[in-house]
């Protein structure tokens, strides 16, 4: 009986130190689980300004293009049967006050084509169409230009969030250099793994900017196709238009 007691005493104490090591990994896990979310992105450094910033702007554009890139931006079926009664009576006077008050892009060139028959009576029919060209121009550059901030934003956030983590690893082997502790393995590995914290938050603004300027991009090509459909056709009526006008006046 002593012998075997003797002997399970031998036994736990071989086990001991594994039990040891086994509690201590325990805690090292509780530790680790304890690290939140937000501690990590406090640790990441100065660099999670920026790309907090550049977070919530790419969020306001995303939002703010559902709301604008729209065909209604561009044209309505109401604009486009408003319209033609003015045509059909060939009334510029009230065509001109009605396209005025209108805020979709067709009538923005109809608008200016307008004003520029006001100031070039005689316009010949090239002239119009260039004039009407180049405030579509306009108009389809406002629109790209829109999307493009979201991909600059797409394409600088990784950038960002590179360098952010560049400067961890430099302050993590500088703290290592001067540290006398044989614990420089285990500063390296939190050093770096908070450094890349900045690198995670930069790929995940640029893969999320960068996602939705390709859904927005194809949408602007609709709607420019739909600008240059409908605006040649009024820029046509208005040609026709201009073109009778001119003839009732050398009549009369």
């Amino acid at each position: 009986m002593k012998r075997l007691l003797s002997t399970m005493g031998l036994l736990l104490a071989a086990m001991a130190p594994g039990m040891a090591q086994t509690t201590g990994n325990d805690a090292v896990t509780e530790i680790s689980q304890e690290t939140s979310l937000l501690s990590m992105v406090e640790h990441a450094g100065w660099v999670m300004l920026p790309l907090a910033l550049a977070s919530m702007l790419t969020l306001t554009l995303i939002i703010y293009c559902f709301f604008t890139l729209t065909e209604k931006s561009i044209s309505t079926p109401e604009l486009l049967e408003r319209m033609e009664p003015f045509f059909e009576n060939e009334d510029l006077d009230g065509l001109a006050a009605y396209v005025a008050e209108r805020p979709q892009a067709t009538a923005r060139i109809v608008d200016r084509i307008l004003h520029f028959l006001e100031r070039h009576p005689g316009a010949d029919a090239d002239s119009i169409r260039i004039v009407a060209e180049t405030e579509g121009n306009r108009i389809a550059a406002a629109l790209n230009q829109r999307v493009l901030y979201i991909m600059d934003i797409g394409v600088l956030s990784p950038m960002l969030g590179l360098f952010g983590t560049v400067v961890g690893i430099l302050n993590s082997f500088g703290h290592i250099a001067s540290e006398a502790s044989p614990m420089r393995t285990m500063l390296l590995a939190g050093g770096v793994s908070q450094a890349l914290v900045a690198t995670a938050s930069g790929l995940i603004v640029g893969i999320t900017a960068m996602a939705f300027y390709a859904y927005f991009r194809g949408r602007v090509g609709h709607l420019v196709s739909i600008l240059e459909g409908e605006g040649t056709l009024l820029t046509q009526e208005l040609i026709i238009l201009s073109g009778r006008h001119r003839v009732t006046r050398v009549t009369r």
